[in-house]
């Protein structure tokens, strides 16, 4: 059940009928950074604002209304979602469509579901399927933490968040979580489902497969000559960083990418044999170089500028 004394039990029935209801599931690093946010301005378009924040655990929700991410929490579903306007789904990726299964019977009319799941095509497919009125979406933010004490306000200004409609999105909801998004901060463009995951897989997924590669490649040689651990650079710090990240969560996000992330993976080994044979060259390897200098200048400067993708 919600909280015994509710910050909105003074308002009249008009009054709370004239608020915009926002549920966040799992309020973690980034449904506690959606919460933070949206409170941080108390109102939408007119509208006050209530959050009210749904899990399981209820020391992580209490923590969570202490930080100033929710308004109220609850772990019953039902109950946290039946009178919200639009319900975020911040879990991991394989559990999404089972939540949306069970809190749809108890939504109200035309209420909008959208998630922050880092896989979308099966995903978005099979909510569709479950409630009208999904959208799905991915935000470009966060980091390898996961707790919502790591959450902030200001996490998605700037961020690029992928919305990825499908031929049976409705244009409402979608409108709307754009908007909600950008008010929030955020830089939204869309996509097809299927391209999202094809472009992710290069993207985010394959960089936590080559950290992990590389971290267990080293591990192994440091198990034959223990200086091996005295001579870690910035570098390899770095380049290794994401795998903090939650093994969990990860081994299904890749699980559910498979099939994209194995062509990511056999285009990479194809890029490392072509320089395994370069490296007899200076001039090669100098080539080699320069030419990633500027592409990672040119990848991330056209990532300042181009923010919007029409679908």
């Amino acid at each position: 059940m919600l909280p015994s004394r509710s910050p909105w039990e003074d308002l009249t029935p008009n009054q709370i009928q004239e608020m915009k209801t926002i549920s966040i599931i799992g309020v973690g690093l980034i449904g506690g950074s959606i919460g933070r946010a949206l409170r941080k301005t108390k109102t939408w378009k007119g509208d006050r604002l209530r959050v009210i924040g749904v899990g399981r655990h209820i020391e992580k929700l209490k923590l969570a209304k202490r930080l100033g991410a929710v308004d109220e929490w609850t772990t019953d579903f039902a109950d946290g979602t039946k009178d919200a306007d639009i319900i975020f789904v911040a879990t991991p990726v394989d559990k999404i469509v089972p939540i949306i299964k069970r809190i749809s019977p108890h939504l109200k009319d035309k209420a909008i579901v959208t998630d922050v799941g880092s896989v979308k095509n099966s995903l978005v497919n099979d909510a569709e399927k479950v409630h009208k009125f999904f959208v799905g979406s991915h935000p470009l933010a966060g980091s390898e933490k996961t707790s919502v004490r790591y959450s902030c306000p200001d996490l998605f200004k700037g961020a690029n968040v992928v919305i990825t409609p499908t031929k049976f999105s409705d244009k409402n909801a979608i409108k709307t979580i754009k908007n909600l998004w950008e008010f929030i901060g955020a830089k939204v463009l869309f996509m097809s489902p299927e391209k999202h995951d094809k472009l992710i897989a290069y993207t985010s997924h394959l960089p936590h497969i080559l950290s992990a590669s590389l971290i267990n490649t080293v591990s192994n040689l440091n198990k034959k000559d223990k200086r091996v651990n005295k001579l870690l650079a910035g570098s390899f710090r770095d380049i290794t960083r994401i795998s903090d990240s939650d093994p969990s969560g990860w081994s299904v996000i890749c699980f559910s990418n498979r099939q994209q992330l194995s062509k990511s993976i056999k285009s990479f080994i194809k890029t490392l044999q072509g320089i395994e044979k370069d490296i007899v060259s200076i001039k090669k390897l100098y080539r080699f170089f320069l030419q990633s200098k500027h592409n990672r200048w040119q990848l991330l400067e056209s990532n300042q500028k181009k923010t919007f993708i029409n679908h």
